[in-house]
């Protein structure tokens, strides 16, 4: 049967989608730092290995607008978004922000005229105000950096009525973070791409029980660290100092790099796996059932680990195959690299590498 008539009856039939939908996906993660304190020069590599692999779309570290509005008000993670919208609610201008129509409209024009920076605030604005904090930070991204000379006076008096002072908008807002990951590599990164959005792909219905796991263990953390002061002879004192090697450890395999791009190789090497879950679970699995350690409470903090990397992955593999992307980058935070490739891997046609692997 002649390939198209084949795709036609399958259409027909109603399973195409399914077949289409599991075409192979190629996912590199790169695991960052969420400080960022070097020059531009520092990431100018790192930047250019990315743009060379060329990704259909990228990823961050962002819940989606959905996920956002949803939170419940007491979880903290919650808080940043509330005090954005009230944040937003004070400014000078009160017109209605965009609708999603004409938010996509904005969008349409700006690829062509990327210029009209009147319409860039107002798209701006109108993530803002939906939770759609990665999109919001890009597009003010755009709007301090590579447009920010080219704004007219009229442009930046409705820029300052639209968000506030730059000060405000970078220390309380905090929608303008000039040293993270995203400012500094991936929104110059999606600029020189064309790329118009970042992908959201967290995951925090798992918040709540992760800061009550992670909270019994820091508490019994603190118990042994009393008991080692008192008495470092005891069997809970030579645990405590096996935790304690965790910290230098980790620092110690990061100093050992030359420059920024030598530090996010190393941080997107298995090894950095390793002496991140050390740090973080306390020592981990190989202190497991030691005297005094938080055993219970350590493996209910990596259960509720393993709950939110695999929503991230979940929520990855779905955007990806909506958008019918084949090529997709995942920006994200170090802690979660290893984790993340060994469960996407174990996703059906689904290959994942690091930054590491680039050449």
């Amino acid at each position: 049967m002649h390939k198209r008539l084949f795709l036609l009856w399958l259409l027909v039939c109603g399973v195409a989608g399914p077949l289409l939908a599991q075409k192979p996906l190629e996912v590199i993660i790169v695991g960052t730092s969420h400080y960022n304190g070097s020059p531009d020069s520092s990431y100018r590599p790192i930047i250019n290995k990315l743009k060379a692999y060329r990704p259909d779309i990228v990823f961050g570290e962002y819940l989606s607008a959905a996920d956002a509005q949803q939170l419940p008000a007491d979880q903290s993670v919650a808080v940043p978004f509330q005090r954005r919208m009230q944040y937003m609610k004070r400014r000078e201008l009160t017109t209605a922000p965009l609708t999603p129509k004409a938010a996509a409209s904005a969008r349409r024009q700006l690829r062509k005229k990327p210029l009209l920076h009147r319409q860039r605030i107002d798209l701006a604005r109108y993530y803002a105000s939906t939770y759609d904090r990665g999109n919001a930070e890009y597009q003010l991204y755009l709007l301090e950096e590579p447009f920010k000379t080219s704004l007219s006076p009229a442009d930046r008096a409705y820029y300052s009525q639209a968000f506030g002072p730059a000060d405000s908008l970078r220390k309380t807002a905090r929608l303008v973070r000039p040293l993270t990951e995203y400012h500094r590599i991936f929104f110059p990164l999606l600029h020189e791409l064309g790329q118009d959005q970042i992908y959201p792909m967290d995951c925090q219905r798992y918040d709540q029980a992760w800061n009550k796991a992670s909270g019994e263990a820091y508490t019994q953390f603190v118990a042994l660290q009393a008991g080692f002061k008192k008495d470092s002879a005891t069997a809970e004192a030579a645990t405590f100092r096996r935790i304690s090697t965790a910290k230098p450890a980790y620092f110690a395999y990061l100093n050992a790099s030359n420059s920024d791009e030598e530090v996010y190789r190393a941080m997107n090497k298995p090894i950095f796996g390793t002496l991140s879950d050390n740090l973080n679970f306390f020592g981990d699995e190989s202190l497991d059932g030691a005297v005094g350690f938080p055993t219970q409470a350590v493996r209910a903090m990596k259960a509720q680990w393993a709950l939110r990397n695999q929503g991230m992955c979940d929520n990855i593999v779905r955007l990806a195959r909506q958008q019918g992307a084949t090529k997709v980058m995942v920006a994200v935070g170090s802690a979660h690299t290893m984790i993340l490739q060994r469960l996407l891997t174990q996703m059906p046609n689904v290959h994942a590498t690091t930054f590491d692997d680039l050449p």
